[in-house]
């Protein structure tokens, strides 16, 4: 099936979305292009998935300044009758300063979290409630829902949900132009974008793992037991391609590290050499490691 007949296709049911939630008009349009790119994206087979997360998690606004958190997606437990569900919601920020393209990538980047972390979202331990966000998790306790700490996996998240975000975009800027239903949001886009598009989010991050993030091995079976919420032993299976335990938790480790050094830089005014440094030297660390996975797997 093309893209258009998708965008059609999927056109009322956007429409009944938007409605519902009152969406304004710069929000509808973009939902014409961003709900078929993702059924593009993920496949007909994971259809009814997106359109469920469409419709069931809402877009709200509000005109905060950040200039770190543009945009965030947030899932919190709640107990009902015995059971643990979740309340979900997407916040954009600075909405109405916020440009045609920003606005785009804010809502591909947080409703692909939102996406792969539909299905298999809770489970519990003997003390724990965990609730998934892609391939990381958010800790609260089972009884008081009191939020602990977010798992170290979180910076892993951000980089692959970017690189998904890229080609989502990328998608969106090969409909047809011709499109009624789309032709001016289309031309708007590819004139403020360049012919691929790469996004700002977490740029150091994805740079310093572009090797892995073009390892066939890698990409598609994340992208595979993420979408599917089965996480839970990425662990094992990244340290037995390794064949050293602990791999997969440093890497995690590392990168969480190299973002709170980047945080720091961005806020001195002086002495930057010791922290740029650091930077250099954990990242060569962070690239031993995927320079260790690339050798041991043979689908590259």
């Amino acid at each position: 099936m093309n893209s258009n007949s998708i965008i059609e296709r999927e056109k009322n049911y956007i429409d009944k979305i938007c409605d519902s939630y009152n969406y304004d008009s710069n929000i509808r349009h973009l939902l014409y292009i961003i709900i078929p790119a993702f059924i593009i994206k993920y496949g007909v087979s994971k259809e009814k998935l997106v359109l469920d997360t469409f419709k069931n998690i809402r877009i709200m606004i509000s005109n905060k300044e950040d200039k770190i958190i543009r945009a965030f997606y947030l899932s919190t437990p709640y107990k009902e009758n015995g059971n643990y569900n979740t309340h979900k919601f997407i916040m954009i920020q600075n909405y109405h300063n916020i440009s045609l393209v920003d606005l785009l990538d804010n809502l591909v980047h947080e409703f692909n979290h939102a996406v792969n972390s539909y299905l298999n979202e809770i489970k519990t331990t003997n003390k724990y409630l965990l609730i998934r966000t892609g391939l990381t998790y958010r800790i609260y306790d089972k009884e008081t829902l009191k939020f602990i700490k977010k798992h170290e996996s979180y910076m892993l998240e951000e980089i692959i949900n970017t690189k998904q975000t890229e080609d989502i975009i990328n998608i969106i800027k090969s409909f047809d132009q011709n499109n009624s239903i789309i032709s001016n949001t289309i031309y708007a886009i590819n004139t403020e974008t360049e012919h691929k598009y790469s996004s700002e989010a977490y740029f150091l991050q994805s740079y310093i793992c572009k090797e892995i993030l073009t390892n066939r091995t890698f990409i598609s079976t994340l992208e595979n037991l993420r979408i599917n919420g089965e996480i839970y032993e990425i662990d094992k299976w990244f340290d037995n391609i390794i064949g050293t335990n602990g791999k997969y938790k440093e890497l995690n480790k590392i990168l969480v590290e190299v973002y709170s050094l980047e945080t720091v830089l961005s806020k001195k005014k002086m002495f930057k050499k010791s922290a740029i440094n650091k930077i250099r030297n954990k990242s060569i660390e962070i690239m031993m490691i995927i320079k260790e996975f690339n050798k041991n797997v043979n689908f590259k």
